[in-house]
């Protein structure tokens, strides 16, 4: 039997972690690096961040929060939202995101 693992999704838009119903009416959580560390600690196997308007407006994820979420949890996590190119996932990559 495979093991039952716990795998938050983190929605983020505009470097806070958002709630929302159906992606709709979002309502601001809190910021994303207390967040991740509060899910590590009570006892997530992963997490993964999903920043919800960055395909849509453009742009690539703010890597700042990928480095800092690295520096505080030590679980593996994953970054979508906004990457277009090899490079991209490079860079989320070098800051320590998967």
């Amino acid at each position: 039997m495979l093991a039952k693992r716990i795998i938050p999704c983190l929605d983020v838009r505009d470097g806070q972690v958002v709630k929302g119903v159906q992606f709709r009416n979002h309502e601001i959580i809190g910021d994303i690096v207390p967040l991740a560390k509060r899910y590590a600690d009570e006892g997530a196997d992963e997490l993964v961040f999903y920043d919800i308007t960055a395909s849509s407006d453009g742009r690539v994820v703010d890597k700042s929060w990928v480095a800092r979420v690295a520096e505080v949890i030590d679980i593996p996590f994953c970054v979508a939202g906004g990457i277009r190119s090899i490079d991209d996932a490079a860079k989320i990559l070098s800051f320590g995101g998967g």
